[in-house]
């Protein structure tokens, strides 16, 4: 499945197929964290409306609301056609909520794609509900302009002919006296389905993680941000604090965990605090502690449930204003991944793995990935690091020797993509992936420009002498 977008930015048009894992590559300013963002709020929206019957309602009242508006014409035609498509009625008691007892009508309506009104109809609604995620997604980015223009999912349209249909319950006399109420229960029918074809046509993921870049300024000032954000979001108060939406995501949960106020009533149905943790999570975790950190992160809580970290080495507690970068960089992987119940249902979007990582240490951090990915996770990266996708390269190569190592992943499960500028607008381009891994020049031509220069200043070195 390919998801697409229109004018992000500078980006003119692209369309990216999420894989197990998905890598972004390509010079600095080519827009990858913004396509990432849209990847991680789309993935997330979905989210709540498959788990969130309370945002699912809101969503689909939204959207009923504008077809009603726009589309009286359609609904009538719609109405006027139920005789010819009614596949049949079915009226029997039923036994459910304040209705008990009273006759109810069962009304199944099924259209064909030869009708071109009602394809369109269908057409319509559907650039509504994806109008309305890419609305909730330029939201997100948290300036006063659409930083996206269209969101789609590719032939997601070939998908909807295959549930052109309607089908729902009420009270008998609202068939005969109510032609508002079947408009109103056409309308949500139709919209609730719609939706319900997009949720299955992704992965379900219950949960989204988004780990920006710069992770090591996040956990040093972790509080103090997260002040700010709550006076702006909530006591409307003016903010210094100015952050996208996933990185506000990733600041509010890390400290939600740090605060002990992770529930599954709070909107978090897949972290749950001070709970055994996963068999997969501890591996991951031993992993990243044993060949990155060098050491244990420690979490102490105080008597308010307030958690405090420190990375233990030989015993002794070290404070992490002391601890090395790479250690506040992969911090947060930690502690996330030590309060989340199941990785297998969890999207991971990855900012620069490598940052303030020495390059023996980023071949570890991309063999996490695969780990990661291997484990059932959706994983999204993106990376200036020819160390990390070297070493993915040859963990897809070492799965045509070896599927079942740790580290090995099948080309099949990964998509690669090329952002590249071109002048005034910037190309997004898949990778070619084969059995030997990536291919992607842009790396060596950085190389290339690297050794010619040094070529030439040895010569004129030589020359002077």
């Amino acid at each position: 499945m390919k998801i697409g977008v229109d004018n992000l930015a500078r980006i003119s048009n692209a369309e990216v197929e999420m894989k197990n894992l998905t890598l972004f590559v390509g010079q600095n300013s080519t827009h990858k964290s913004y396509m990432a963002h849209v990847l991680y709020e789309f993935y997330k929206e979905v989210a709540s409306l498959k788990n969130n019957y309370g945002v699912l309602s809101r969503f689909v009242n939204t959207i009923s609301k504008k077809i009603q508006q726009n589309f009286q014409s359609e609904l009538e035609y719609l109405l006027s056609l139920k005789n010819e498509y009614i596949e049949g009625i079915e009226q029997h008691q039923i036994d459910v909520g304040q209705w008990q007892d009273e006759e109810f009508t069962i009304l199944k309506i099924y259209f064909t794609d030869n009708d071109k009104r009602l394809v369109e109809f269908f057409s319509n609604i559907n650039s509504l509900l994806f109008g309305e995620l890419s609305k909730k997604i330029n939201d997100s980015f948290n300036i006063n302009k659409d930083i996206l223009q269209k969101l789609y999912i590719k032939n997601f349209k070939k998908s909807i002919k295959k549930s052109m249909s309607v089908t729902f319950s009420a009270p008998l006399e609202h068939f005969s006296e109510d032609e508002d109420e079947i408009k109103y229960r056409v309308v949500n029918t139709l919209v609730r389905d719609l939706i319900t074809t997009l949720t299955n046509e992704l992965d379900n993921y219950h949960s989204s993680y988004y780990f920006p870049a710069s992770r090591t300024g996040f956990v040093l000032t972790l509080d103090e941000i997260y002040v700010g954000i709550f006076r702006d979001k909530f006591r409307g108060q003016v903010s210094a604090t100015r952050l996208g939406e996933p990185t506000i995501d990733f600041i509010q949960t890390f400290a939600d965990i740090k605060t002990g106020k992770i529930n599954e009533l709070m909107g978090y149905p897949n972290l749950l605090l001070n709970k055994r943790i996963s068999n997969k999570s501890k591996k991951l975790v031993d992993f990243l502690e044993k060949n990155i950190i060098k050491g244990k992160i420690k979490e102490v809580r105080n008597e308010q449930d307030y958690a405090s970290y420190y990375l233990e080495i030989n015993g002794e507690d070290l404070d992490l204003h002391l601890a090395s970068s790479a250690t506040l960089e992969t911090l947060p992987f930690i502690v996330f991944l030590k309060n989340t119940k199941d990785i297998s249902n969890t999207f991971f979007v990855i900012e620069e793995p490598e940052a303030h990582l020495h390059p023996k240490a980023q071949i570890q951090m991309a063999r996490f990935i695969v780990m990661l990915s291997n484990a059932g996770a959706k994983v999204l990266v993106t990376t200036h690091s020819d160390y990390i996708l070297n070493e993915i390269n040859n963990c897809i190569k070492l799965n045509s020797i070896d599927t079942k190592d740790n580290f090995a992943i099948s080309k099949d499960s990964v998509s690669a993509y090329l952002f590249k500028n071109q002048k005034e607008i910037t190309s997004v381009n898949p990778l070619k992936i084969d059995k030997y891994g990536i291919a992607n020049d842009n790396f060596d031509e950085v190389l290339d420009e690297l050794l010619e220069r040094s070529s030439e200043l040895s010569e004129t070195i030589l020359d002077d002498k």
